[in-house]
């Protein structure tokens, strides 16, 4: 899943950022209003994260301009103790959720993992496909018999087709989500994870299908 990091203090965005990333998150970072809210307009991330007090354009006219634009990406606002008004102005202009500054990171990622799941086609709490289970804070698919061991990559690719089960994803579309803005987009790096994740858990290409020309589907 791709998070969208707008937070103009660096000490704060730089350790969330990895922090982010080592639990398999793909994270984009801007240090003010207008860049984060040019990086949003152009890219599909799965969460924007986004502090209140920032330079060029605060928190609450990024997120009055994206729900403008009919943007539905979820956003958590990042807020200081003492902005309970902004904080709900920031609900009033469609923000999903909010975390006061300084936050615990598992709180964090556990509103995150909720606005994505709220927002997704899949709102089911587990994350079932056959008959096998993905625990993705874990890296972990569990099938009848065993425990099968996925990388960051490969399990964000799995959650983002199970929390959009039933559609077809384009590879372009798992580029835009499971990886970050530094990805090249002509790479065949798609294919090569979908290629050893169904060596892991669908080798018989009976679980994750591809559609000719169009992407890949859970049905």
């Amino acid at each position: 899943m791709r998070i969208l990091i707008i937070e103009d203090e660096k000490d704060i965005a730089l350790p969330l950022k990895k922090s982010l990333e080592n639990k398999g998150f793909a994270v984009d970072f801007a240090e003010d209003g207008k860049r984060g809210l040019e990086l949003a307009q152009i890219n599909g991330y799965d969460c924007i994260l986004l502090d209140l007090n920032l330079p060029e354009i605060d928190g609450i006219e990024v997120a009055k301009k994206l729900r403008g634009d009919q943007n539905t990406t979820p956003i958590i606002m990042l807020t200081a103790r003492s902005q309970v008004y902004n904080k709900l102005e920031g609900f009033e202009t469609g923000a999903d959720d909010y975390v006061t500054k300084p936050f615990n990171l598992k709180e964090l990622i556990a509103r995150i993992n909720a606005v994505i799941k709220r927002n997704s086609n899949n709102k089911s709490e587990s994350l079932k496909i056959d008959n096998l289970e993905l625990f993705p804070e874990r890296n972990i698919v569990k099938n009848a018999e065993n425990e099968i061991e996925l990388s960051n990559k490969e399990t964000a690719i799995l959650e983002y087709l199970i929390r959009n089960k039933g559609k077809i994803v384009s590879t372009e579309e798992l580029l835009e989500h499971v990886w970050d803005s530094e990805i090249n987009t002509f790479t065949e790096t798609v294919k090569t994870h979908i290629k050893t994740l169904r060596k892991k858990i669908d080798p018989s290409k009976k679980v994750i299908k591809t559609i000719r020309g169009k992407g890949y589907m859970i049905d």
